[in-house]
């Protein structure tokens, strides 16, 4: 291959991922302005806490390896960091997804990164060695318009894999959530403070719901570490992402403000989950019907009219082409 042929196709990759990085950037800081509300608060209280950790550290020096993952996408990172510097929404997606490693907004925009920059740079590849193992000439035409859809996929593909992973799990607290509610109001009326029995469904639905009985501990040790409980509960309903969840922290919250039965209203609770989730069974049941119109126009039908029609379709040509 040419000096000038390289040079070309260097400028082309630069120029496409200068484009959509700008691109990406833009958005992200849009994105950023636009949100807002109830994680602002929590950033802002991390960069407080961030401001008193790096004042400490000041005082007493130490040193903290880092692993050789963070080393190489945290350069990778900062690009994207430009645009937003809190991450706000991203860090939401990633703890409903349940990621909560440290530095994991870094490994994923990283890593979202370099595979926008490695899709492109093997397609560009795998063409040039195509073209130069049969000594064709190279058509830049389709090497720009297959880097650009690689480059597209691999921007696209992380947030999508962490969509739909955030979305499985809220689906799966969702289900396991009335039973959970079945247990609670058995061990609050046997007697039970409502701290020992969130830790009683923890330790005893651990197997059938690990996700909803993970964020359950994690309030346990709040409440243990001197949260107030309706911060806890506040704090539940974040992290898991569920309305449910928001709406079953705000009705504990609201009977101990009050000081209403607490068993009565999670039973009513309760009562409530189950027949949201029967409406929706309903509803997609509904639905059906609706679906199967578009399998059975353009796959059932067609092979029912050639097994019908076509013997009789012959018996006329044949017909026909005697006289």
């Amino acid at each position: 291959m040419s000096p000038t042929n390289i040079l070309i196709l260097v400028g082309v990759f630069g120029g496409v991922v200068s484009v959509f990085v700008a691109m990406g950037v833009l958005v992200q800081r849009r994105a950023a302005a636009q949100s807002g509300g109830r994680w602002q608060t929590g950033a802002r209280k991390k960069e407080t806490a961030v401001v008193e950790i790096t004042v400490g550290a000041r005082r007493r020096p130490r040193k903290r390896s880092e692993p050789l993952t963070m080393r190489m996408v945290r350069p990778l990172a900062a690009i994207w960091k430009l645009g937003d510097t809190s991450q706000s929404r991203l860090q939401e997606l990633l703890v409903h997804a349940g990621i909560r490693e440290k530095g994991a907004v870094e490994v994923f925009l990283g890593a979202k990164l370099a595979l926008a920059l490695a899709l492109p740079a093997a397609v560009a590849a795998t063409m040039m060695w195509r073209a130069s193992s049969t000594g064709a000439a190279i058509d830049y035409r389709n090497m720009f318009m297959y880097a650009t859809m690689g480059l597209i996929v691999g921007l696209l593909t992380p947030v999508m894999w962490l969509r739909r992973r955030a979305r499985q799990r809220i689906d799966r607290i969702r289900l396991s959530l009335p039973d959970a509610l079945d247990l609670l109001i058995v061990c609050v009326e046997s007697g039970l403070g409502l701290d020992a029995a969130l830790l009683r469904i923890s330790r005893e639905m651990s197997d059938v719901a690990p996700e909803l009985c993970e964020e359950i501990t994690l309030m346990n040790l709040e409440i243990s570490a001197g949260k107030p409980r309706h911060e806890c509960l506040r704090n539940l309903g974040l992290r898991s992402g569920c309305d449910e969840v928001e709406a079953l922290a705000a009705r504990i919250s609201q009977s101990a403000k009050f000081g209403t039965n607490l068993g009565n209203s999670l039973r009513i609770h309760s009562e409530s989950l189950r027949q949201k989730r029967r409406q929706e069974a309903e509803e997609r049941a509904a639905k059906t019907t609706v679906k199967l119109l578009f399998p059975l126009v353009f796959c059932i039908f067609p092979a029912i009219f050639v097994v019908i029609l076509g013997p009789a379709a012959l018996n006329i040509m044949k017909y026909f082409s005697s006289k």
